[in-house]
């Protein structure tokens, strides 16, 4: 008897195929004579391992498939020990050498083509990817490759400041969340630049017409300014005095939309911010205000900060009272959820022991005047503050109302988690690690390549499952063993394990086909079928 596991490869595999993944892949790096696995092959094998559920992929890549369905899944005459380190050092060298973007992109393309993606809705976001362990910092004359990016250290959000990190910016379709473009940065690059390069990048090659969505990293006047007449949606950054003001004030003088998104009230105004025309829109949702917890810390640390400038402001001198009811006046106008209570204006108090320095504006033949005073809460300040917490802007160049109205500027909005739930797959020690382990800079942008192919046949592979489910009107369990018709495809991967072919008196056999896996199997179609009905 022997036994060989196929669990869910084959689910990734089918859908690998199905992309033309390998076959792309070796047309662009054509297979050398003495290998006994091509690039493509290798591309497939990393894809595999990178969903095969371990917390380190790039770990014991051969041990991993030694008691996998080797040559079943890659093809007649692969084994284990074909997959060693060497030759993958080898594929991610060949991968970095045809160019990281391009070789994307070709990929993507055929995705669409192939699998039907709507383009027209792109979101767009980026993340940094730790690196642990030296590298260059810079291009140098000892070094004997030139490298593109730099590792180096720059804002983590994987809140690892002590390593050096690359940026990773993506491209996805709102259909779907598939990735359509791949762009790697250098770990201090600012992802508010990349995100104008990406945009016109993208459009010089895709040339379909569309409308960009990304969060507030984006907007700014430079930025604005540079991506032209290309479409976007983008969120408000509110340190901008003008969306700090409509996001403080009263909508009484703003007219009120209609939304059929239930807890969300909308308002709408022109607005020509960095001289580009464009429409802000006002979001309030209801359900964000919460229970006022939130808001009273906000309140906590503002009131820590005006009473650490209210006591700077008493320790002044002022050379006449009128001065000191000024800076009074002025210190008060800058308060909008406080206000100034027991106000005295009085000659300083001589501390013994000790004289009292004068400013340079108090009058040298008099004591001068110094200020007394009380910082009070308003009434209604904790409900201005969940009633803030609960607003946000979003603007968007799109200026045909008809054709883009509020309520689907935000609905197109909402989608941007699809790109960020592609981040956190990435990160997931169960596929990818938070961290990259790999010693030349690059094949750490390689390995973002094959990160990025990775996320691009999991997507592919969700959404033509739900999209079956769908068309035939049918539901399969989930973790809570509750029909569902939008399965996540990490769910379905768990959902089989335990498949094994064996081989039994003189035959194969597939062992722990249930109802449901079988569903799911026809669901996906003959090229995932031939993994789990056919070994030749």
């Amino acid at each position: 008897m022997r036994i060989e596991n196929i669990d869910h490869l084959g689910l990734v595999a089918g859908i690998i195929d199905e992309l033309g993944l390998e076959d792309l892949t070796d047309k662009e790096i054509a297979p050398h004579s003495l290998e006994h696995v091509s690039t493509g092959q290798v591309v497939k094998a990393m894809i595999l391992n990178a969903m095969g559920f371990l917390s380190a992929p790039l770990y014991l890549f051969s041990e991993f498939f030694e008691s996998k369905a080797v040559s079943h899944l890659l093809g007649a005459g692969v084994e284990a020990k074909h997959l060693n380190d060497d030759r993958l050092g080898r594929g991610l060298d060949a991968l970095y050498a045809v160019g990281i973007t391009p070789f994307f992109l070709k990929v993507a393309l055929q995705a669409v083509e192939r699998f039907g993606i709507d383009i027209q809705q792109r979101h767009l976001d980026s993340t940094s990817i730790s690196v642990p362990g030296e590298y260059p910092s810079e291009a140098s004359s000892e070094a004997s490759e030139p490298i593109s990016i730099t590792l180096t250290r720059g804002y983590s959000r994987d809140h690892r400041p002590d390593l050096k990190q690359f940026l990773m910016t993506l491209a996805c379709s709102a259909d779907g969340g598939v990735p359509l473009w791949l762009q790697v940065a250098s770990g201090n690059a600012s992802d508010s630049q990349q995100f104008a390069t990406v945009m016109t990048s993208f459009q010089q090659n895709w040339t379909s017409e569309g409308v960009f969505v990304m969060d507030a990293a984006f907007y700014s006047a430079p930025n604005l300014k540079a991506v032209g007449n290309l479409g976007w949606i983008s969120r408000v950054p509110q340190t901008l005095s003008a969306a700090k003001a409509l996001i403080q004030g009263e909508t009484a003088h703003l007219n009120e939309l209609e939304c059929e998104q239930a807890d969300y009230r909308l308002w709408e105004m022109p607005q020509d911010y960095g001289g580009v025309a464009q429409r802000w829109i006002l979001v309030e949702c209801q359900s964000r205000q919460g229970d006022g917890q939130r808001a009273e810390a906000t309140l906590a640390k503002q009131e820590k900060i005006l009473h650490r400038q209210l006591k700077a402001l008493s320790q002044q001198t002022f050379a006449s009272k009128a001065e000191a009811i000024e800076a009074v006046m002025a210190f008060q106008d800058t308060l909008t959820l406080h206000h100034l209570a027991q106000v005295r204006v009085a000659p300083p108090v001589p501390k013994r022991g000790r004289k009292r320095t004068s400013p340079t504006h108090a009058s040298s033949s008099g004591a001068g005047y110094c200020i007394e005073a009380q910082l009070e809460r308003s009434e209604n300040a904790l409900e201005q503050v969940k009633r803030q917490q609960s607003r946000f802007i979003l603007a968007t160049n799109q200026l045909d109302t008809a054709l883009w109205p509020a309520d689907k500027v935000l609905s197109e909005y909402k989608n941007q988690q699809k790109v960020e739930r592609g981040f956190r797959f990435l990160k997931d020690p169960l596929f990818f690690a938070s961290s990259v382990f790999v010693k030349k800079p690059q094949r750490v942008e390689a390995l973002a390549l094959v990160m990025a192919l990775t996320l691009l046949v999991y997507t592919l592979a969700e959404r033509k499952l739900r999209q079956a489910l769908a068309v035939q009107q049918q539901t399969v369990l989930n973790q809570r063993k509750r029909p569902t018709a939008k399965p996540t495809f990490r769910w379905i991967m768990q959902a089989f394990q335990g498949i094994h072919w064996v081989w039994i008196q003189g035959q194969w056999q597939i062992s722990n086909l249930n109802d449901q896996r079988r569903l799911i199997i026809q669901l996906l179609g003959p090229p995932i079928e031939r993994y789990y009905y056919a070994l030749s």
